[in-house]
This record gives structure tokens, sequence and C-alpha cells, in this order.
């Protein structure tokens, strides 16, 4: 039997697919099921993932109901005793799977382990590195603070934990960060030192396209957190929303500003990463300008995770 089980969603995922797919083909560590749910796309994604002859491919066509079910379908069939998370966009470096089993292996006091990554343009060029941090309280920190700490689409975790988490929400677009939360509750959290992942910057992904409804549910998921720590019940979506409503004038007005500069950041990055980077280093210098203290613990967070190296 395989031991892991690397699981990705594809909705409408041409032309990046094929480099997505051949990546993980190719990885040192081949004893593996890749199972790829396709979330009813409309595009050539159907068409690709059937020419595709590889017996360790398990492809699954279902009716689109969102990367949240996909991922839930997948982990409810998946009998490995790991299980690696792939988006259909990015690219897995040929080692990433053989690095995080043998950590995992070497460390059982942990569930969840990530890697560091590479923003990867629409054209292929890389650039561009955050740091993230290695130890599970200082990501999970991260995590309520609003601090980069881990990539969701990087992970390889212990089944069994993932699904006592009880797996994603469907109905929140940040379903993955409140599974992160989850996961720091119940086990230890951590991120590789190595750059094993290339996450592509485009601006069809969800984080440019509806990027304040994402902010808001990722800090409903970080406010659910806070409440199940403290011991008091969890609130509805909806009526967290209210409630941000009726913060102060400066706070909305702050945190407005935090989601703009957080917006141009990932502009930035994607024009960087394009012909029109030397549009980028600009709107990237705005960026920092608008959310200073974003920019300092991005600088604070390398130079700590340096020294650490």
């Amino acid at each position: 039997m395989a031991r892991i089980t690397v699981l990705m969603p594809a909705y409408n995922a041409m032309p990046y697919l094929p480099e997505a797919v051949d990546s993980i083909l190719s990885q040192t560590f081949r004893d593996f099921t890749f199972l790829i749910i396709n979330d009813g796309s409309t595009d050539e994604t159907r068409a690709y993932l059937d020419s595709v002859k590889d017996p360790r491919i398990k492809a699954i066509h279902q009716h689109n109901r969102g990367a949240g079910s996909a991922k839930n379908y997948g982990l409810s069939i998946c009998d490995t005793e790991y299980v690696a998370i792939m988006d259909a966009d990015d690219v897995s470096l040929p080692t990433r799977l053989e690095a995080q089993i043998r950590f995992l292996q070497n460390h059982s006091d942990i569930g969840l382990v990530g890697t560091q990554v590479t923003y990867l343009g629409v054209g292929g060029r890389t650039g561009i590195s955050p740091s993230l941090p290695y130890d599970h309280e200082t990501i999970y920190n991260g995590l309520i603070d609003n601090r980069a700490a881990v990539f969701p689409a990087t992970i390889m975790c212990r089944t069994s934990m993932l699904k006592r988490t009880g797996g994603y929400k469907v109905e929140q677009a940040m379903d993955d960060m409140d599974m992160l939360l989850r996961m720091g509750e119940i086990t230890k959290l951590a991120n590789l030192k190595e750059r094993l992942y290339l996450l592509r910057i485009h601006s069809s992904s969800i984080m440019a396209t509806r990027l304040a409804e994402a902010w808001t549910q990722y800090a409903h998921a970080r406010d659910s957190a806070i409440r199940r720590a403290e011991g008091r019940p969890e609130i509805t979506f909806d009526e967290f929303v209210i409630e941000q409503r009726k913060r102060p004038f400066v706070q909305k007005t702050l945190d407005a500003m935090e989601l703009y500069a957080f917006g141009q950041y990932r502009l930035a990055v994607a024009e960087i990463l394009s012909p029109r980077r030397i549009v980028g280093y600009p709107r990237l210098a705005w960026a920092a300008l608008c959310s200073p203290q974003r920019a300092i613990q991005r600088i604070n967070r390398t130079i700590q995770n340096r020294k650490k190296s």
C-alpha cells in the first residue's frame, strides 16, 4: 500500500495543471497515490487527466462543489498514514515529499509540516521568497496574529489528525486557514527550512479576486480559534460580520489600510514576476509605506530565521 496520498483539487486548472502533475510524478519519493479531484471543470482539465497514464494517479470527476468539498471527499477515501496537499497551478520541487515524510517520521510530536516557498509568476519567472517560521508556537501565534506562518498548499500531515479536525469548512473561501488553526489545537505544526514549493501568483487567484471576502473569513476563523481557546462559544460568520461593523471608525480604517496594503503587495509580487516587473518594485515600496508594521515584521522574520539556520 502507498504510504502517502497526494490530494489535489482541480477546477479549470489549465494551462498550469500539466506542470503541477509532472512535479508530483517526478518526486524522488515514489510510494504514493496521487488523488486528483476534478471539481466540475469546464476547460480541458478532464481531457488532460484522462490522458495521463500513470498507475499512481486516481482521477475522480465530480460536479462543482468547491475546493473545500473536493478536499473533504478526497480525505474521506484516503487510507494512507500521511496526506499531502497540492494545488493544481503550483509546482512541488523533486525532494518535497521525501523531505516531509522523513521529518514526520523523525518527529512523532508533530502532526503537520509545510515547506518554505518561492513565488512563481505566470510566465515561469521565480523570485521573492517569504520567510516562514519553523516552530509550532511561532507558527500558531502567526496564524492568530494574521502573519505569514504556513502555506496550506505545502502541507503534509498525519491523515488521522486531519480527519479529527473535521477537515475543511466548505462554506468559507478560507477553509484551509480554519483547518490549520484547528490542527494547531490538537498537534504541533512545523515548517521545513528548505524551499520545496513554487507558489504561483496570478490575477485569477482567490486572494486577488476576492481579497476582502477572504480577509474577513480568515478574521472569523481566528476569532473562532480564540473563542475555543478561552472556552467561549463560537459565533457564525454572519454574526461576526455584524460585530465587525460595530467597531470604532479608527479601527475599521486601520484594518482597511492593512487590507489595501496586502492587496498591493500581492499585485506587486505578480508584476515583479511578469514582464511588468519595472512597475512592481515601486508598488512593493508603496505597499510597505501603507503598512510599515507588516513590512518590518517580514524583515524581522527573515533575519530571525537566518540566524536559526
